[in-house]
């Protein structure tokens, strides 16, 4: 109940003051560099920084619906596990709100919707174990299944996503954290001039196909076999351009906790919510690069990862907070750290 009245408390603080649900955003991440990362009051008033914030209205890209008992598309009420119809959604895209004006769904409990606002392609995927989901009334350009994908131009590379692969809720949020690791991570170290780039939980390639030349070698790792079937066509000019150099560009389907560690001269590192951990932590450092970018989507976790990194021989240089999810308690962060001169593994 208590986690169902915060949501319901940002939702409202949202609605009224966008800008006033980002500063109690930089409070928490403030709160939680100081009890978790153990930073002084001093160290963070000077390492936190405010960043952008994504529009509250019809931007988001990405749904994930319940499905009524009359194959209508909607949500749970707040505070209850009630299903209501919710057509339109303000949050949503109108490329997906026309999707849920018009759809209705059988034989499948939930429906993932997604849409590229740069190409307006939409697609459709029905979670359904069994293979007897149907849904009908859907706009004549939806792609419908497991295989169906969309594009969306970021920065000006065009990229492929498939239903099933992780991408950012809008494009405007990805266009924003894209600036935001661009900032963090400096030019320098982007051109390749200190090595090999680490695009660690790089997904379908997001940062690697939009921050790097083609002749920057990359290593992107990844554990989704979707996201990494996305990466390679994303990435295929960085592939054929380094093919036959010394040092190539490589996708890796694993868990960065059992990926074999490579030199490196920059890591972006993109975990999900649980963040790195002490073990992925240890595989980054191991690549002995002089500069890790840190994209975290939870306070505490980020905190934690960047104690981590700070012992094991990092400054933390820059922390900078994104509201990517108005309405929300969710916070994402972009961290920059440089190794201390004398730390070499």
């Amino acid at each position: 109940m208590q986690v169902r009245w915060r949501r319901l408390w940002w939702m409202q603080l949202a609605t009224h003051s966008g800008l006033r649900a980002h500063v109690y955003k930089v409070a928490i991440v403030q709160e939680a560099l100081r009890r978790t990362a153990k930073l002084s009051e001093s160290d963070v008033s000077v390492l936190v920084k405010t960043g952008g914030s994504v529009s509250s209205r019809a931007s988001r890209t990405t749904l994930r619906m319940a499905v009524l008992q009359n194959g209508k598309l909607g949500f749970r009420r707040g505070l209850s596990n009630e299903l209501i119809e919710t057509s339109p959604c303000l949050i949503a895209h109108d490329l997906l709100n026309e999707i849920i004006a018009s759809a209705k769904v059988k034989n499948a409990t939930e429906v993932t919707l997604r849409c590229g606002a740069s190409t307006n392609e939409r697609g459709v995927w029905l979670h359904d174990e069994h293979g007897r989901g149907q849904i009908t009334g859907l706009p004549s350009d939806v792609g419908v299944g497991i295989e169906s994908l969309v594009h969306e131009v970021v920065s000006g590379v065009k990229l492929r996503v498939m239903m099933t692969s992780f991408f950012q809720s809008s494009l405007e949020a990805a266009e924003l954290l894209v600036a935001a690791v661009r900032m963090a991570a400096g030019e320098r170290a982007l051109s390749g001039v200190d090595g090999r780039v680490i695009d660690a939980y790089g997904g379908v390639g997001l940062f690697a196909a939009t921050l790097l030349s083609a002749d920057v070698p990359v290593t992107l790792v990844e554990s989704s076999e979707s996201s990494c079937r996305d990466a390679t066509v994303n990435l295929a000019g960085h592939i054929s351009e380094t093919r036959d150099t010394d040092s190539p560009s490589e996708i890796i389907r694993h868990n960065v906790e059992q990926w074999k560690p490579v030199s490196a001269g920059l890591v972006i590192a993109d975990p999900a919510r649980t963040g790195l951990g002490p073990l992925a932590v240890s595989q980054l450092v191991a690549t002995n690069a002089p500069r890790i970018v840190l994209v975290s989507c939870d306070a505490v976790a980020g905190a934690r990862d960047l104690r981590l990194l700070i012992d094991a021989g990092y400054q933390l240089n820059e922390v900078k907070v994104l509201d990517l999810f108005p309405h929300t308690p969710h916070i994402e962060t972009v961290s920059v750290l440089q190794r201390n001169a004398r730390t070499t593994r």
